[in-house]
């Protein structure tokens, strides 16, 4: 939105934009890549990284991952 007198755009409308932007490009791929590579210990990262992603995830998708999970274990160690 602008300000009819002067055209000039809300600051308050751009930092609730700048924020929205913000917080979505953590949840990208490169950005949680970028967080481990930076860390000092890289399997602690990782792993509270998982546990970050398995945390918003409903029920059935941990379910399905589980699932996917035990089939690729069984197929690579021929249970």
């Amino acid at each position: 939105m602008r300000c009819p007198k002067c055209g000039a755009y809300y600051s308050k409308i751009i930092e609730l934009i700048d924020k929205e932007v913000a917080e979505e490009q953590q949840h990208t791929w490169s950005a949680r890549y970028r967080r481990v590579a930076k860390s000092g210990n890289v399997r602690r990262a990782v792993i509270l990284e998982i546990r970050h992603t398995m945390a918003g995830l409903p029920l059935r998708s941990k379910l399905v991952l589980g699932v996917i999970f035990i089939f690729v274990f069984a197929l690579v160690f021929g249970f």
